[in-house]
């Protein structure tokens, strides 16, 4: 297995799936930072909650659409599947590897987020200091938000690889990732919005955190079922 993530790794190398991640909580910074600017005195409470909040609404659900069809995509342009299910290797190697990699890869996505709010608070304290927002960096919240954001994108980082292993077409992932986060902004602040798989993360801070609990829960229970279930029927493929 370890044989298999390293392998995973060494297939990003020059991979607009690394750019994204990059690109994707960066976004949100510069977002954040042009409201500060036009709206001083804010608190860094009111601050990371309206972030985390943009992030998980929208950004995280798109950018993990993205991430997995780009990941997938690795062996579907050059049509490497025929050749990798006919080797003799643990089939299912081959998707826990790359389930490991996208969730390793929002994770990396939510603590780049939590450093680059900080670094455009220390930015504005230096360049703006009206505009940056005061008291003391919420680390705890940060790493409290982000952590749950991430275990419940589980369900749905999940669906998401499925499908985009599944076919070769970037359009049919691409369409449900756009589907999926259209119902969760419908769904927005209801109580069966903790049951969408794309809205579980919004629902850690939606509400007023009143279903974080519950979508923690399904978003990573949920996200081991399909995971299983994922690995069995791509493990069935034929050569």
């Amino acid at each position: 297995m370890g044989t298999m993530l390293l392998l995973e790794l060494q297939k990003l190398k020059g991979s607009l799936a690394l750019l994204l991640c990059l690109v994707a909580p960066t976004l949100v910074t510069l977002l954040v930072g042009a409201v500060a600017l036009k709206r001083p005195n804010m608190d860094w409470h009111f601050v990371f909650e309206g972030s985390t909040g943009l992030w998980s609404f929208f950004v995280l659900p798109m950018t993990i659409t993205a991430i997995s069809a780009l990941l997938a995509n690795i062996e579907h342009a050059p049509r490497a599947w025929d050749h990798l299910l006919a080797l003799p290797i643990h089939r299912w190697q081959l998707f826990a590897a790359k389930a490991v990699v996208l969730m390793a890869m929002i994770g990396v996505m939510s603590l780049l987020l939590a450093l680059e709010l900080r670094m455009l608070g220390l930015a504005l304290q230096s360049f703006a200091p009206t505009s940056a927002p005061h008291g003391p960096y919420p680390w705890t919240m940060a790493r409290t938000l982000l952590g749950k954001m991430w275990a419940a994108s589980f369900f749905m980082g999940m669906i998401q690889l499925w499908v985009a292993l599944r076919f070769r077409s970037f359009v049919v992932p691409l369409t449900l990732g756009i589907a999926g986060t259209f119902i969760a902004v419908a769904a927005f602040n209801a109580a069966e919005a903790m049951f969408v798989p794309w809205a579980m993360p919004v629902s850690v801070v939606g509400a007023e955190g009143a279903h974080a609990g519950p979508a923690l829960e399904f978003g990573l229970i949920g996200g081991a079922i399909t995971l299983i279930a994922m690995i069995v029927h791509l493990s069935r493929r034929e050569a």
